[in-house]
């Protein structure tokens, strides 16, 4: 059988690793794969399983310990309601997301472009709702609109 490779591996090996990290079901069939690989394979250790799947061996040993108490394989499955609540609703995100496109002055901030402090100078003034600076960027991130500086070309020499 010929040998199979595949290209761009870092590109495909990061877009999998993104997709196990955000879809929950993802990370449940994932964790249910390893625990069979560990009953399969009696021999090897969390340790073993965790460099083979790429995930803490410490999260493997609390998997097995979750399903040896409660006997349940949905024992492993994530829990909702983990992390801290967004003080922003769904339709204030969608305003800022609107407002992005325009500029700052249009919207009423004194400012030539939208970055992590005009954003929450902004989000403060008309929603009254308090944001860090680097909350704004990762804001700013997750709408595309980043505030990357601009940097002149390299020069021949």
């Amino acid at each position: 059988m010929q040998k199979t490779e595949i290209e761009n591996q870092n590109v495909i090996k990061s877009k999998i690793k993104s997709y196990l990290a955000e879809k929950a079901e993802v990370r449940f069939l994932q964790r249910l794969l390893i625990l069979q690989y560990l009953i399969e394979h009696k021999e090897q250790s969390c340790i073993t399983a965790g460099e083979i799947f790429h995930v803490s061996p410490r999260a493997i040993l609390n998997w097995v310990k979750k399903v040896n108490e409660t006997g349940e394989l949905e024992s492993i499955r994530d829990k909702p309601g983990k992390g801290r609540k967004t003080k922003l609703t769904s339709a204030q995100l969608d305003q800022i997301k609107k407002n992005l496109k325009e500029g700052p002055n249009k919207v009423g901030i004194q400012s030539e472009k939208w970055d992590g402090n005009t954003l929450s100078k902004y989000i403060t003034q008309k929603m009254g709702i308090t944001l860090q600076g680097r909350q704004c960027q990762r804001l700013l991130l997750k709408f595309g609109s980043s505030n990357k500086r601009g940097r002149p070309a390299k020069q021949p020499v």
